[in-house]
C-alpha cells in the first residue's frame, strides 16, 4: 500500500529508470480512474503522476537526506564558492588566447553538434560519478530550485546526456566544500574547489577520459 507515504518525503525510481523526489501526495485507485482513466493508486510528486504498477522502488528518505535536498541548504555555501578560485575540466589542455592563429570557433561548433556533444556529456556525467563513489554529491537540474542527493547513476547519466532547453548542471559536495557547473551547449566544466578536495582525482579521472584540467586567470581577491 502507498498510503504509508502521504506527506512524507520520498525517492521513487520508476521501470523505465525515471527518478522523482520530493513530497508524496497519494491517490488511491478510484480517485486514479476518475482523474487520468486508470483504475490504479499512485503518487503525485509536484506536477508528476506515477502509478503504483510502474515504481521500481520507493523509499522514505532519512533527516538527513531531507535536509540535504532542502532548496535553500546550500545557498550560502554556493555563493562563497562563486567568489572563489575555479579550474576547469575541458578538452583542450589550457586557454585559448583572443589573439590565437588557428579557427577555434569553428571547432567549437563542431564539438557542440549533437553527435559530439552528447558523448561528451556522457563523460562528463561518468566523471561526475565517480567522484560520486568518493564523496556525497546533490545534485540539480533547475538552477537550484530542488535537489537530488546521489542520483540514480543510469537515470543521472540519461539526464545529463539529454539536457535540453535552458537546463543546467550543478552538482555540490558540501563536506568537500566543492562545486561543480556545467551547462548544455558547454564543452567544458567548471570546478570551484578552493581547498583542492577532490582535485587530485578530478585530474585523475579527466586524464583518463583524454580531459584535461587547467586554472584560467583568477581574480584578485
Amino acid at each position: 500500500m502507498l498510503q504509508r507515504y502521504q506527506n512524507k518525503e520520498v525517492h521513487i525510481t520508476t521501470e523505465d529508470g525515471a527518478v522523482f523526489t520530493g513530497l508524496a501526495e497519494v491517490f488511491p485507485s478510484g480517485y486514479g480512474l476518475h482523474e487520468f482513466d486508470r483504475e490504479e493508486e499512485g503518487i503525485q510528486i509536484d506536477d508528476a503522476v506515477i502509478f503504483k504498477a510502474d515504481i521500481r522502488s520507493i523509499e522514505e528518505l532519512p533527516k538527513a537526506v531531507r535536509e540535504a535536498t532542502d532548496p535553500r541548504r546550500y545557498d550560502e555555501q554556493m555563493g562563497r564558492l562563486l567568489e572563489g578560485p575555479f579550474w576547469i575540466v575541458d578538452i583542450l589542455p589550457e586557454q585559448v588566447s583572443a589573439d590565437a592563429a588557428g579557427q577555434y570557433f569553428a571547432v567549437e561548433r563542431y564539438f557542440r553538434q549533437r553527435p559530439r556533444i552528447v558523448p561528451l556529456r556522457r563523460k562528463y556525467a561518468e566523471l561526475l560519478l565517480r567522484l560520486n563513489c568518493y564523496a556525497d554529491m546533490a545534485v540539480s537540474f533547475d538552477f537550484c530550485a530542488s535537489w537530488e542527493m546521489n542520483p540514480d547513476p543510469e537515470a543521472f547519466v540519461e539526464r545529463v546526456a539529454g539536457l535540453s532547453g535552458n537546463e543546467f548542471l550543478r552538482a555540490v559536495f558540501a563536506r568537500q566544500n566543492v562545486m561543480i557547473d556545467y551547462d548544455r551547449n558547454d564543452t567544458y566544466l567548471t570546478v570551484y574547489d578552493p581547498g583542492a578536495a577532490l582535485l587530485d582525482k578530478l585530474r585523475a579521472l579527466a586524464a583518463a577520459e583524454g580531459l584535461f584540467v587547467w586554472s584560467p586567470p583568477q581574480k584578485e581577491g
